[in-house]
């Protein structure tokens, strides 16, 4: 790569650092985090009659990434990744936030739209879905994978009614991930890793007593060798081994230990 185009992408990745370190916190009553102009999470009421949720859930972007980053979906006769690692990677931040500040009765639902072929001519693809957490999995409820809707939006700015993924309606999609629980085709409980344990906490050993015989001795083997210290450094000086300023820089720093 030519080296001002590894100029460019380092100084975009660092400004992209940089924005999301000053990006504020999640408000309490905050229900949307919209990641791009078709890219968000939402914290919604969850589907009538549905189960209590695990929520508020407390995840890190790293178990988010975990969980989500080997689910696949089979399309089109292939079986390809869901997420592309750098979608994964943006969107860890506002699920963990948004799982924060979920409650039992809400879900969260995801709209997600990359260049899934991976050039920069190509149009963003949409990925809709529903999560929530229960029995300690995360669980994924997949609508649409692929959604092509830029070409008509870029012509005449219509929008199709995005749909999320519902647990009484199936999508058709087939979703498969090492050590989920398979609910549905288009439905995966994912494990949780759960986070290391705490290690107790080991109490320092006592310090030893010291006694005025023993803190006598141990005085006069320091002041001693200080002073050796302080002899070999003017030999040092005497002999022109170091300058005239760093004896002196030396020696105070020896006399404030005393």
């Amino acid at each position: 790569m030519p080296r001002t185009g590894w100029k460019l992408r380092s100084l975009a990745l660092l400004l992209l650092m940089v924005a999301v370190s000053m990006a504020p916190a999640a408000e309490p009553g905050q229900t949307q985090w919209r990641l791009a102009t078709f890219t968000w999470v939402k914290r919604v009421p969850a589907e009538p009659g549905a189960a209590a949720n695990a929520h508020p859930a407390a995840l890190t972007d790293a178990a988010l990434v975990t969980a989500l980053g080997p689910v696949q979906v089979s399309l089109e006769g292939q079986t390809i990744p869901l997420f592309a690692p750098d979608e994964l990677a943006g969107l860890a931040k506002a699920l963990r936030e948004a799982f924060a500040l979920a409650q039992p009765g809400d879900d969260l639902i995801l709209l997600s739209s990359h260049r899934r072929g991976g050039r920069f001519m190509d149009q963003p693809q949409g990925l809709t879905a529903r999560l929530f957490v229960r029995d300690g999995a995360l669980n994924l409820i997949v609508h649409d994978a692929r959604l092509d809707f830029m070409d008509r939006y870029s012509g005449d700015r219509t929008l199709p009614t995005f749909a999320y993924g519902s647990r009484k309606e199936a999508s058709g999609l087939s979703l498969q991930s090492p050590g989920a629980t398979r609910l549905r085709s288009d439905w995966l409980a994912l494990p949780l890793v759960a986070p290391p344990p705490v290690a107790a906490s080991t109490p320092a050993p006592a310090a030893p007593k010291i006694t005025p015989e023993a803190s006598t001795a141990r005085d006069a083997a320091f002041y001693e060798a200080q002073a050796q210290r302080l002899k070999a450094l003017k030999r040092l000086r005497d002999e022109n081994l170091i300058s005239d300023a760093e004896y002196q820089e030396k020696r105070d720093a020896i006399l404030k230990t005393l």
